[in-house]
């Protein structure tokens, strides 16, 4: 029972924190995007502005002292709203699973390293490595349908459905970029199992 705690905990906060990273990650790849896709000139407003009002967004998703959201140049309709009332929950129950996960998974694999015990994780972190390669590959076919079902299954209602004339900021979060975090995402969980495998090989040599 303590076993499957540990390999919980250990999945939970590796999902978590990569998830984390993801979203924090666009503070820096929002703005090259934008750049490169021609977003300013889209929204009409420099790409410094267009920047602060992301970051507006960034700041009501994700912290949360932040209990409304405002973005200057961007109005937000009544379905825009609770749209976003719902990514920010998703959100911060993603930072709460990491604040309570990590610690645990922290000391797990601590204690595996002191044991070189960390073969144990070649097979799960094997298994694991495919799975972003097959997203990837569904994502590749027809991203669409997949950003799609990715709604579907998180969201209950249909408010992700953005009207441009009433919520233009969907005009500058365009699938392209949101592609581009779901890559990254998949890279990052990637190069973890790829961590753990080569770790855990190098303990098995040990063993």
């Amino acid at each position: 029972m303590k076993r499957i705690a540990q390999w919980v905990a250990l999945w939970l906060a590796i999902i978590s924190v990569l998830v984390f990273m993801t979203i924090l990650s666009t503070l820096i790849t929002f703005p090259v995007y934008a750049h490169m896709d021609d977003l300013p000139q889209i929204a009409v407003m420099s790409l410094g502005r267009l920047y602060q009002n992301y970051l507006q967004l960034m700041a009501y998703l994700n912290l949360p002292w932040v209990g409304t959201l405002h973005m200057n140049d961007f109005p937000t309709s009544v379905h825009g709203a609770i749209h976003f009332a719902d990514v920010r929950q998703l959100f911060l129950f993603d930072i709460g699973v990491a604040v309570v996960t990590v610690p645990f998974a922290v000391r797990w694999l601590h204690q595996l390293r002191i044991a070189r015990k960390r073969y144990l994780l070649v097979r799960p972190f094997m298994i694991g490595a495919v799975v972003p390669v097959v997203l990837t590959a569904i994502l590749a076919v027809n991203f669409d349908q997949f950003f799609i079902t990715f709604h579907e299954v998180l969201f209950r209602n249909s408010d992700w459905l953005f009207d441009p004339a009433t919520d233009p900021i969907i005009n500058v979060l365009p699938e392209g970029f949101f592609m581009l975090c779901f890559l990254t995402a998949f890279a990052l969980f990637e190069a973890v199992m790829i961590w753990g495998i080569w770790r855990g090989r190098q303990d098995a040599k040990v063993a």
